[in-house]
């Protein structure tokens, strides 16, 4: 049985690094995950490193202790590549492109 979640998206751009990071987690941290999708748009993130890596972590594990879900959209090579060494890909729900978003819930950061 599937429950229909209501969607939000965050868009990053264009480095998620030590300092940009805390930026996200702030932004993220206000966002309620119960019962909600969020879909994360990396399609503009040029580099992801350990530091982005556990916050995205951080991020599907806070999601699915309130009942939410995560899902990755639009990784890019030097992304998609980072998941597949650390072995951490499959953890995500990855979409290959950004979906439509209902108009009036999306959010962007950074």
């Amino acid at each position: 049985m599937s429950a229909k979640h209501p969607r939000g998206r965050l868009s990053l751009s264009p480095e998620l690094d030590p300092e940009t990071c805390p930026q996200v987690t702030t932004v993220t941290d206000e966002l309620r995950l119960r019962g909600t999708t969020l879909r994360v748009d990396l399609s503009g993130v040029t580099f992801i490193g350990s530091t982005s890596l556990n916050m995205l972590l951080s991020l599907r594990l806070r999601a699915e202790a309130e009942g939410g879900t995560l899902e990755l959209t639009g990784l890019q090579h030097q992304a998609e590549r980072v998941l597949a060494l650390t072995g951490t890909r499959d953890l995500f729900r990855i979409l290959p492109s950004v979906p439509p978003v209902a108009p009036g819930v999306v959010g962007a950061c950074c």
